[in-house]
């Protein structure tokens, strides 16, 4: 038993390092955007150059929604202008978040945010619209162009998201470049005036990941875009919302309450002390073997019906006596070898019987061994004499 379960336990344990393998060596191109993380689709590379593009300003990142983290400023007694940084696949603030963004903007900071789709009231505050192309993996490079500027990009999208662009915009915006496949060409990146500062949108959010910044052979692009900014600090709006003081484990709640955590390691040390005792020998298990049955009267049944069909009557006499005589011997243990005055008399001591009795039934027994019978009226009296005797 406990090699079995030794077995068991290794096997387990195989499979599950097979399992951490696997996972390891698959490439995970989800795009999630994540400024932390260096998974191809995510934009550690780019965020790690923001000293670099805005001459050492530092950046800090916003763990909250926009509103929260505006409110927290509305109590400092004094606040420097930054410049607002969003990239994301999808732009997802809320109305009430994007209503102090508008009033951060317009008290003189810019935003520069790039995504695939924006909300409606987004698009409709700011006066723009966005289409969008379904994308193969396998589809021709675009080509990304400002037009004031010479930096271009060609890329391979790695984003099934599609290609996204500006499809309708007010007098008031500023077209600032352009997307080019085939023959056609779509506005991507337009300016904003918003009071006293700028939004910039850009609507190719792939080419600040971690793949097309190390695979584009010309990273001027990204750097002119991201040079529409004023050299102030950097506000970063995380795409993925998670404090990294905080803990990335689903347990996380669990740990974090003092009673669910004492809880959850009185689980873990039960099963330890389970899965310990239980991995010692144990003794097997006994099986239940039913007695043996006595299948003696059976068979003198079965025997004695034989003979009554064949109308045997002397046969069935002779095997009746037989099994009397077997029962007086088992149960009284008296010898029947001789069936005489002394046989009767210790009968009759140990069976409780009247002596005149069992010399009754001794003698029809006597009687019926030295004769022959053929008809069945003989064999009723001994049947009588006997079931007289067992009760």
């Amino acid at each position: 038993m406990r090699k079995k379960t030794l077995f068991v336990l290794g096997g387990i344990l195989l499979v599950f390092i097979l399992l951490v393998t696997n996972q390891s060596n698959k490439v995970d191109w989800t795009p999630t955007f994540d400024e932390t993380q260096t998974k191809p689709l995510d934009t550690k590379v780019f965020f790690e150059q923001i000293p670099f593009y805005f001459k050492g300003e530092s950046s800090k990142k916003v763990y909250t929604t926009f509103y929260e983290y505006d409110q927290h400023l509305r109590m400092q007694e004094k606040d420097t202008l930054k410049n607002y940084v969003s990239i994301s696949g999808r732009y997802n603030i809320d109305d009430t978040s994007f209503n102090s963004l508008l009033q951060y903007v317009e008290f003189g900071n810019d935003a520069f945010i790039s995504a695939y789709h924006f909300p409606r009231y987004v698009q409709d505050t700011l006066g723009f619209d966005i289409t969008y192309d379904p994308v193969e993996l396998n589809q021709e490079n675009i080509t990304l162009y400002f037009n004031h500027a010479k930096d271009t990009l060609r890329y391979s999208p790695k984003v099934t998201y599609g290609t996204s662009y500006i499809f309708d915009s007010t007098k008031a915006v500023k077209r600032l470049g352009y997307l080019k496949t085939t023959n056609e060409k779509h506005a991507n990146f337009i300016g904003i005036p918003y009071g006293d500062g700028i939004f910039y949108i850009h609507t190719t959010p792939e080419v600040f990941t971690n793949y097309q910044m190390l695979k584009a052979d010309n990273t001027g692009y990204v750097s002119t875009a991201i040079s529409y900014l004023p050299t102030l600090p950097i506000l970063v709006d995380k795409a993925v919302k998670l404090d990294p003081e905080i803990s990335r484990s689903p347990l996380r709640y669990i740990l974090s309450k003092e009673a669910l955590k004492w809880g959850w390691y009185l689980l873990l040390g039960t099963i330890g002390l389970f899965l310990l005792f239980n991995a010692k020998r144990r003794q097997r298990i006994i099986p239940i073997k039913d007695p043996l049955k006595n299948t003696t009267t059976e068979f003198v049944q079965t025997v004695s019906n034989l003979h009554y069909e064949a109308q045997d009557y002397n046969g069935i006499i002779q095997k009746v006596i037989v099994h009397f005589l077997e029962h007086v011997r088992s149960k009284y243990h008296l010898s029947t070898d001789k069936l005489n005055e002394d046989f009767v008399t210790k009968l009759a001591l140990r069976s409780g019987k009247p002596v005149d009795e069992i010399q009754q039934l001794i003698s029809l027994i006597l009687k019926m061994k030295s004769h022959q019978f053929r008809t069945k009226d003989p064999l009723k009296a001994l049947n009588k004499e006997i079931e007289k005797f067992y009760k």
